[in-house]
């Protein structure tokens, strides 16, 4: 577990850190990241968001992650969801619903996965606007299927960009990622 004892080490120092507020973690493992990502949270936050390009994929995201059902099938904006130790708000960052949580300096906000929007210019320059938006003490993007990127200007937005490698502890990745030329 040399890579995720990084990841950990890199997530923690951010959150640490007063002088940064925004945070991109790259890779090609997604539940990895993910994992990560929420139990670093859960350490330092005690309420956070969640924004989310897809409300009908997200709990699948995180369940399968953590290999339980953590959140329930159908996520609802309204509603305040258990998630470890954490309250949390789902939304997403998509679609405008009547009120989107800024958060505010005791919240964190996630925004995952990211990759959609990265593609698209319109909607890049809107989830621009909604980051900027966004009150949370810490904001943390995280995206999927790197392969498929080839716009990293998200990158030029942040205070730090991590990339998390999985060549340790999942090298299988590499050798699939590789024989199918995505890398």
């Amino acid at each position: 577990m040399i890579d995720q004892k990084e990841a950990i080490k890199a997530v923690m120092n951010f959150l640490q850190d007063d002088t940064k507020r925004t945070f991109l973690v790259k890779g090609y493992d997604n539940d990895a990241k993910i994992r990560v990502v929420i139990s670093c949270l859960e350490r330092m936050f005690d309420k956070g968001i969640i924004r989310t390009g897809t409300m009908s994929d997200i709990s699948f995201l995180i369940n399968n992650a953590f290999n339980k059902k953590l959140l329930p099938y159908t996520i609802k904006s309204t509603i305040l969801y258990n998630l470890g130790k954490m309250t949390v708000n789902i939304n997403s960052y998509a679609t405008h619903t009547k009120s989107n949580p800024k958060g505010n300096k005791n919240t964190f906000t996630l925004f995952y996965p990211v990759e959609s929007v990265l593609k698209n210019a319109k909607r890049y320059d809107e989830f621009l606007q909604e980051i900027n938006k966004t009150e949370s003490e810490k904001i943390i993007l995280i995206t999927t299927n790197e392969w498929g990127i080839n716009n990293w200007d998200i990158e030029n937005h942040v205070d730090q960009v991590f990339f998390y490698s999985v060549e340790n502890d999942n090298p299988q990745i590499m050798i699939n990622l590789k024989n199918n030329g995505a890398i």
